[in-house]
């Protein structure tokens, strides 16, 4: 999945290193137990900015990272809650439920993911350390971010269910030409 970032505002690696923690993000969006889910998301974040930290020279604690990642999720939850409790609580429905959480939550989970990277990105690229972090200064930014990364990650998401019909297409085929080559013998 590739996600954009200004060019102009990032170090090469950066995006790199974003992309690749929103593809782990929505894997961990699907795990199939609620809270277990989040918690693996979050902790996908976090290892984000850690890994964006070391990759601007930047020193760091844990704690920072995660207070700042709980912060940013908490702007989000506060105005789009429904959709997060949504997504994750859905598969508690027999059959449809799983369905639907199977398709929402890991595109919810990008797109959270590339917005916490995106604002961190941002922050390191001024020269900032996570201890001058101004979460009041990046809320609204952060919840717009978020719907374009979940926009993206739709996209991703489409693009990757095509082509698992295909592969299972073509391997229903060559089944169905095994089990006929089996019958006439």
């Amino acid at each position: 999945m590739s996600i954009e970032i200004t060019p102009a505002l990032s170090r090469p690696g950066a995006l790199e290193i974003v992309n690749n923690n929103v593809a782990l993000a929505m894997g961990a969006g699907l795990i199939p137990l609620p809270v277990v889910d989040f918690a693996a998301i979050t902790a996908v974040q976090i290892k984000m900015g850690k890994e964006l930290a070391e990759h601007y020279g930047v020193d760091y604690k844990e704690e920072q990272i995660k207070g700042i990642v709980i912060a940013l999720l908490a702007a989000y939850t506060s105005t789009s809650s429904a959709s997060v409790v949504a997504a994750s609580a859905a598969r508690a429905v027999p059959g449809l439920g799983s369905v639907f959480s199977v398709i929402t939550l890991p595109v919810i989970a990008g797109g959270l993911t590339f917005a916490v990277g995106k604002v961190f990105v941002q922050h390191l690229e001024s020269n900032r350390s996570f201890l001058t972090f101004d979460l009041s200064a990046v809320q609204a930014g952060f919840v717009r971010e978020v719907e374009k990364g979940k926009s993206a990650a739709a996209a991703q998401a489409k693009s990757f269910g095509a082509k698992m019909v295909a592969a299972s297409d073509r391997l229903e085929t060559r089944f169905d030409a095994a089990i006929d080559s089996l019958l006439k013998r």
